[in-house]
């Protein structure tokens, strides 16, 4: 996220943020649909909660160099090289890239709404592990939800009780999240079909979320699933010694994950499904992630990618962000930035596949608009 011209301010910003706008490339900007977005996550949306509230423990490697590099030049708090899917959405509407709740500092920051999500996030709590006897205490949706809570009454009191009114015209980009439930389960060694069982539990706390929101007053969802995680450079290291059988033909992806995460997603928009049927007043956009994602490894050539299962910045060695780090030439050529989270570039295919089709269900984001209140 020129010289001075005879502008007034106001047209000033408005030239520059359609000069970003056209500068995605992911069509014409869908701008006067949302004045705010709220979004809810966990690394794969992130934009600098961890690396603020971690600073005085110890630097995270997300806040050192080369993180940011492509489009920000410095790191930001991002997961990635670059944009985040958050931040191409929030383009394609006309907004300001959304502020980190933790990093903002007044009204001021979130006039165009604020994210709560944070690396490492889990969709359940430290209490749902337990009972499974894994020992996580992860940052989790309950947190961001009191998070949101305070910022909630906040805006409330900045508006005059008005918070309802402030959702209504919002777009609440809840996830992803969930992935880390699995990730974590996965390299403690938990057997797979456990973890599978884990499953209705995530999605219930997703679509707790959603109703808590909707009783809040908002009106408009975007509600990403899964990627195909066993594309992802990490697992395909970690779970290396898996027989032929396990691989995919035409990817090289790990097929039992991927198939884990189409389990995840099955379940999930069907759970989406009945919310509308719930709430027939109410706007939710499936993200279909892993169908904008798994275009990439099927056809990589034709969006200009020839190391999809390749991280850019990295190794197990030494890790992205860490003093001596090796970093690709050229990320846009990559499908992982770090081993385990996108690069740009593949944002950029999904932000796109969501905001325009054919990868959202059951209409693409960029024609939502706010129901009548």
């Amino acid at each position: 996220m020129g010289g001075r011209l005879s502008f007034s301010p106001a047209v000033a910003v408005l030239c520059c943020a359609a000069a970003a706008l056209v500068a995605t490339g992911l069509g014409s900007p869908a701008q006067g649909c949302y004045s705010r977005i709220f979004s809810f996550g966990d690394s794969l949306t992130d934009t600098g909660n961890y690396v603020h509230l971690t600073a005085s423990k110890s630097p995270s490697p997300y806040g050192e160099p080369p993180y940011g590099r492509t489009f920000f030049g410095r790191p930001t708090g991002r997961a990635s090289d670059g944009r985040l899917v958050i931040d191409f959405i929030a383009q394609e509407l006309g907004l300001a890239n959304v502020t980190a709740i933790q990093v903002g500092t007044g009204p001021a920051d979130f006039q165009h709404g604020a994210n709560f999500a944070i690396i490492s996030s889990t969709a359940n709590n430290a209490t749902f592990f337990a009972g499974k006897g894994l020992d996580i205490t992860p940052f989790s949706l309950d947190t961001q939800m009191l998070w949101f809570r305070t910022h909630l009454q906040q805006l409330s009191l900045q508006n005059g009780g008005g918070g309802g009114n402030v959702l209504s015209d919002a777009l609440v980009a809840l996830g992803e999240i969930g992935g880390n439930d699995y990730n974590f389960a996965f390299t403690k060694g938990m057997p797979r079909e456990t973890v599978r069982a884990f499953v209705p539990a995530v999605v219930d706390k997703l679509a707790a979320a959603v109703e808590e929101l909707i009783g809040m007053g908002a009106r408009a969802f975007v509600v990403p699933g899964n990627l195909p995680f066993g594309c992802a450079p990490l697992y395909l290291q970690r779970f290396r010694g898996a027989g032929a059988g396990e691989y995919d033909g035409q990817t090289g992806c790990l097929s039992w994950f991927n198939r884990f995460a189409e389990y995840h997603n099955r379940v999930l928009t069907a759970r989406l499904d009945a919310l509308r049927r719930l709430h027939p007043d109410v706007t939710i956009v499936y993200a279909d992630w892993y169908g904008a994602m798994t275009s990439i490894f099927q056809a990589p050539g034709k969006l200009g990618f020839t190391n999809v299962l390749r991280q850019c910045c990295g190794n197990q060695t030494v890790p992205c962000g860490k003093a001596g780090c090796a970093v690709c030439d050229d990320p846009s050529t990559y499908g992982s930035w770090d081993g385990t989270h996108p690069t740009e570039a593949v944002y950029k295919v999904i932000a796109g596949g969501v905001l325009h089709g054919p990868h959202a269900y059951p209409v693409p984001l960029a024609k939502t608009c706010p129901p009548p209140s």
